[in-house]
């Protein structure tokens, strides 16, 4: 697409989070709360979809319902991401404590020399790691999604100052 096209309508439309997908992804269960956090977010979502509909002819009321809509959804998302950032801690604190764990066993069950104990300690290491991993990339994600709804409830401030300025009235 050259940037002389439109884009497609649904570009900027909000995407709903699939908690399934979520749990195939990061080869974990979601308790209970994070998924409802989810959910309320997929809610809000709708809501805010609807309405960025006719963000061209929205009421002050309404852009400020709409700003409202993405203060809620911030504070979700932040749910969201501070789960993603208890687990990525967590496997990445396991990682350490199982590599000394493995390395331990190695030398006094196996009986092992120090090289092949600090290798095999490593490869334990590493599993974690990659769990630890794909939690980060989620919490990086969602750290970065609610500081843009944060952004979007500045822009909607925006709108409303703008709207008045102009001699806007609430419909």
């Amino acid at each position: 697409m050259t940037i002389f096209q439109q884009a497609p309508e649904d570009t900027f439309v909000e995407q709903e989070i699939s908690v399934e997908e979520l749990k195939e992804e990061v080869k974990d269960s979601i308790p209970p709360a994070t998924a409802k956090a989810i959910k309320r977010h997929n809610d809000m979502i709708v809501k805010i979809n609807v309405l960025e509909e006719r963000i061209d002819v929205l009421s002050p009321f309404e852009l400020s319902k709409l700003e409202f809509f993405y203060n809620k959804l911030e504070r979700e998302a932040w749910k969201i991401a501070g789960y993603f950032k208890s687990q990525y801690q967590f496997y990445y604190g396991r990682a350490s404590t199982e590599r000394g764990n493995s390395y331990v066993y190695e030398r006094d069950v196996n009986k092992r020399n120090i090289n092949d104990s600090n290798y095999a300690s490593r490869k334990v290491e590493g599993a974690n790691l990659e769990h630890s991993g794909i939690y980060e990339g989620y919490f990086v994600t969602w750290r970065g999604i609610a500081q843009s709804y944060a952004g979007m409830q500045n822009t909607l401030k925006d709108m409303i100052k703008a709207v008045k300025v102009e001699g806007g009235e609430q419909s």
